[in-house]
């Protein structure tokens, strides 16, 4: 391999000509393909060469880039495309040596010799001379341009090598130029994509505010101004302007919170933490808003404090609040009189009998004693009665009152099967009369916790219930069991069974429901009430049907799974 620098040749003013006419389609061409295609047809045609390739190393690996052929009728044929190089170690010799020279290399043959390049043992040879001009390229990768023509050509010139570096220099300006109009193109496509899109998601977020009523701002404290969005300006109804001074908003709260929010703020910016407020703004014509502030705290390069945050108008919520606890007092209140309404209806219907009786008791006592001789043993049988039925009517009121207040139960432990006997021996003698047949099943060994004559109520009233259900039955043995037993290891079950009418087709549930009854002379209060009573209990009464039977289950806890603050209540 040698480098020559012989001025054989003439003809320079032929290739001045034709470097001006390739400078001229240069300028004319659009692409960088149109660029490079001229380039390389002009340079064959300068070089009288038969070959011409553009020859690149792109990080190491070496390809043609592009190669123009002479044809056998001299027309020049361009083809595009990347290829791998044919020697590769050839020209990967010659490659290193024109970057680091960045001279032309002449590999030139005579009819007696032949120049070779030894990369490895084995030779790789050219048949033709060879002309490798290192190319100017703005980008990392780097190229040459590698020209060929017959064996029996004489070397190329050294003015041929300027003109081919000049129109070189050209073809990279030019391509450079184009790959700097397409970047460019590009980046304006991009930039307006993303100007699209932004513009997109602005109305996005503007749409969003609007529909969830909140507004974003950022507050600089350094002067005290604040920028926000549309949406901010709508909630307090004032003219957007790109800044405004933080005391303009402040003056729109309500006078009463102002003082708070004032202390709130400083507290917070001083302390350079988030704050969340809500309070009262005055807007329009008086009108009142609730708004909801959340700021956080942030500082730029100068570290000059700033706040972003939101403001979200809280108004519907807190009017909707406020419209429900409205709402729920108006209930309450009328949940109360109904309550004062059914309590009246309790009291008639539990006191009815009790003062029943005692008319009755005392009315006899006056006629016992009216007699001559006076009856007074039979008249103070009399008195007895007329005073156990005032001491009854005085519990029945005294449970009444403890229901109504939900506190003055009094839980004490309660043997639930002795309380059991002891109604059913009251009772036993109106059932004997009606002709109704009592089995008691008592299993319950564990005390359960309670007002024993609250229970013995609930136990009196649904054995009631059953022996007015049993008074139509006729033609078949009237029964009513009242069974106790063990729910679970919390909860003692009462259950009074009866094969009585029932309650028809109504629901169990219509049963505990205030003033409703399946009786004629019903008051309808009498389930409501034990309904009450076991629940203040903690207990559940529940009722069902079973076949042709009605049944009443009720629920209390036993006394060693109740807690202290259970049994203090």
């Amino acid at each position: 391999m040698s480098t020559k620098t012989g001025m054989i040749g003439n003809g320079h003013r032929t290739q001045l000509l034709a470097m001006v006419q390739a400078s001229q389609q240069l300028s004319r061409d659009t692409n960088e393909t149109e660029v490079v295609a001229t380039f390389l047809k002009n340079a064959i045609s300068m070089a009288k060469a038969n070959r011409v390739r553009l020859i690149r190393n792109d990080g190491g690996n070496m390809f043609v880039e592009c190669e123009a052929r002479r044809s056998h009728n001299d027309e020049i044929i361009v083809s595009h495309g990347r290829r791998p190089v044919e020697s590769e170690g050839l020209f990967r010799n010659v490659f290193d040596t024109v970057s680091l020279t960045y001279m032309p290399v002449f590999l030139g043959t005579t009819s007696s010799e032949r120049a070779q390049v030894w990369v490895d043992p084995q030779p790789d040879t050219i048949d033709s001379p060879m002309l490798c001009v290192p190319l100017l390229n703005s980008d990392e990768s780097k190229e040459m341009l590698c020209l060929d023509t017959h064996r029996d050509t004489l070397p190329f010139d050294w003015s041929l090598i300027s003109h081919l570096n000049i129109l070189s220099a050209q073809a990279a300006v030019k391509r450079e130029n184009l790959r700097l109009r397409a970047r460019i193109a590009l980046e304006n496509r991009t930039i307006e994509e993303v100007e699209v899109a932004l513009c997109a998601n602005k109305k996005e977020l503007a749409h969003m505010q609007r529909m969830s009523q909140t507004g974003s701002w950022r507050w600089r404290a350094g002067t005290d101004l604040l920028e926000a969005s549309s949406e901010f300006f709508r909630i307090y109804e004032i003219p957007r302007e790109r800044r405004i001074p933080s005391a303009k908003l402040v003056n729109l709260t309500h006078p009463d919170d102002l003082p708070l929010v004032r202390i709130a703020l400083v507290k917070a910016i001083a302390a350079r933490r988030v704050f969340k407020l809500e309070f009262r703004i005055v807007v329009g014509f008086g009108e009142i808003k609730y708004v909801q502030v959340e700021g956080h705290p942030q500082t730029d390069d100068t570290e000059d404090l700033q706040y972003i945050g939101v403001t979200v108008d809280v108004t519907e919520r807190r009017n909707a609040e406020n419209a429900l606890q409205a709402a729920r007092a108006e209930l309450a209140r009328a949940h109360r009189l109904s309550t004062m309404g059914e309590m009246a209806a309790s009291i008639v219907h539990e006191v009815y009998q009790p003062l029943t009786g005692i008319i009755t008791n005392a009315e006899a006592c006056l006629r016992w004693l009216s007699k001559s001789p006076a009856e007074t043993a039979r008249a103070r049988d009399s008195a007895r009665r007329v005073a156990r039925d005032a001491r009854r009517a005085a519990d029945v009121f005294r449970g009444l009152r403890a229901v109504a207040s939900n506190s003055g139960i009094t839980k004490v432990p309660v043997d639930l099967d002795d309380a059991i006997r002891e109604v059913a021996f009251l009772l036993q003698g109106e059932l004997d009369r009606a002709n109704i047949r009592l089995r008691l099943q008592t299993a319950v060994a564990k005390p359960v916790l309670g007002d024993r004559t609250q229970i013995q109520q609930v136990l009196e009233n649904l054995i009631r219930n059953s022996m007015d259900a049993l008074l139509p039955v006729v033609g078949t043995q009237k029964s009513l069991i009242v069974n106790s037993t063990s729910h679970d290891s919390a909860f003692a079950m009462v259950t009074v069974q009866d094969n009585g009418c029932g309650f028809g087709e109504h629901s169990a549930e219509e049963l505990f429901d205030a003033l409703f009854t399946t009786k004629p002379n019903g008051m309808g209060m009498g389930l409501k009430v034990c309904r009450s009573i076991v629940e203040a209990h903690g207990g559940l009464l529940q009722a069902e049907r079973c076949q042709q039977e009605t049944v009443f289950r009720f629920t209390l806890p036993y006394l060693d799974s109740t807690s202290v603050d259970d049994v203090r209540s």
